[in-house]
């Protein structure tokens, strides 16, 4: 079993940021929790060419759902 952090834009993008087996740890702590909703409102206010230019350069990975 695995948990994950994940970021979201509510109904325009997630963001994959972190995937941890159970078996070795149990959760996050507060000091990556509070890093975590920092990085989430960096994702929140990038413009969709920002992120066009992350995937372009590498950065980030875009995953389609098929539509």
């Amino acid at each position: 079993m695995h948990r994950s952090i994940i970021l979201a834009k509510a109904g325009e993008y997630w963001v994959f940021a972190y995937l941890f087996a159970k078996k070795d740890r149990a959760n996050i702590d507060d000091d990556e929790l509070m890093a975590f909703r920092k990085l989430a409102e960096l994702y929140r206010r990038k413009t969709q060419a920002e992120l066009d230019a992350e995937i372009c350069a590498g950065a980030l990975m875009e995953i389609c759902n098929g539509d």
